[in-house]
């Protein structure tokens, strides 16, 4: 039997991308009858040169000579060779801009390293691994792309197509789902001004929502005052559960990210059967797939007018038109599986 020491240092921490990333794969690990999974963790969660000097120092000798690493999430100690690193993106060189200068710091000096030390990196996107390589000084074919899933509780609402449209016209006005942080790369402040444009001249309906999950203060973005009686509603964080009911219960999800390493939010939408409509920028291309196949629309994400014009031509789209749109999200969403993934980690932790 195979042990694999987990590096846990991200136990507690608040469930992103990255986080979700780690507990999918890591629960399906624990299932595999020829490996045995011991978790490492601190004794309570660490933040910034706190977490690093943990994972530095004292997480190698508790990994001792007696298993292979898996660290799941960006980072990991230098001083364990036997070791899967997954680097999720490389935001940290393409966009500095986002990070505080100790950030920057850390992450430049370790993370190349780290590579070159580790017996296999991994990234979760072709996109990632052709931004990572030159900066990690390391060749595309030695960085497995291991991808994302979606899991079984991101699923669609037990009812009937012709259901379907009937419940949307019953709530009233059309509603727009977005779920996004605070940070600049989801450039929810575009999508905000595209929207109040909307409004003010009366393009969408009256009664048209704009929700957002995650980003809950509007203070944080110039140029967006007028919040009041626009049909902006500010969920801030939620549960997966509560998460899962907004999928289901929106007429479209629309994604205006600038930069994602994957974009783990539009695949959790078309899962639930919400139509999708994704920028175009960066990994998220490969997850909407070919704008052919009719599971999103894409826009540029750089441009209020682009992001405006996509919400216009949604809403002009026939019932039969969205309802295409639903069952193609639901086709394309089925070909991301954890389990898969998890198989793949498997495969590489054992050959270490």
């Amino acid at each position: 039997m195979s042990l694999v020491c987990l590096n846990a240092r991200f136990r507690g921490r608040p469930l992103t991308g990255v986080e979700r990333f780690a507990r999918e794969v890591v629960n399906r690990l624990g299932g595999d009858e020829g490996m045995a999974i011991r978790e490492i963790a601190p004794e309570k969660p660490l933040a910034g040169l706190k977490g690093h000097a943990w994972e530095q120092f004292v997480l190698p000798r508790r990994v001792g000579g007696n298993g292979v690493l898996f660290s799941p999430c960006n980072t990991g100690p230098l001083g364990v060779a036997r070791q899967l690193v997954v680097i999720h993106d490389a935001a940290v060189w393409d966009g500095p801009e986002n990070f505080s200068r100790s950030f920057r710091s850390v992450y430049h000096q370790l993370l190349p390293r780290l590579a070159k030390r580790a017996a296999k990196v991994a990234t979760v996107s072709e996109f990632s691994r052709r931004r990572l390589a030159p900066c990690l000084g390391i060749a595309e074919e030695e960085i497995l792309v291991l991808g994302n899933g979606v899991g079984a509780d991101f699923s669609p609402a037990a009812q009937s197509e012709n259901s379907w449209g009937a419940e949307r016209e019953a709530r009233g006005g059309p509603v727009f789902l977005c779920v996004g942080s605070m940070d600049p790369r989801k450039n929810l402040g575009r999508l905000l001004r595209a929207w109040l444009i909307l409004k003010d001249s009366d393009l969408i309906p009256r009664e048209a929502r704009l929700q957002l999950v995650g980003g809950s203060n509007p203070r944080n973005f110039a140029g967006v005052e007028r919040i009041e009686g626009t049909g902006i509603e500010w969920l801030g964080r939620v549960e997966d559960a509560e998460l899962v009911r907004r999928y289901r219960e929106a007429d479209v999800f629309i994604y205006p990210s600038l930069y994602e390493g994957f974009g783990l939010p539009p695949l959790e939408a078309m899962a639930c059967g919400c139509p999708v409509l994704l920028s175009n920028a960066a990994s998220l291309p490969e997850v909407g797939g070919p704008e052919s196949e009719g599971a999103v629309k894409y826009f540029d994400p750089q441009s209020e007018a682009e992001i405006a014009i996509a919400i216009e031509d949604y809403l002009r789209l026939e019932e039969k038109e969205r309802l295409a749109m639903r069952d193609s999200a639901l086709a394309r969403a089925a070909k991301f599986s954890w389990s898969d993934i998890a198989s793949r980690t498997s495969e590489a932790l054992v050959a270490i």
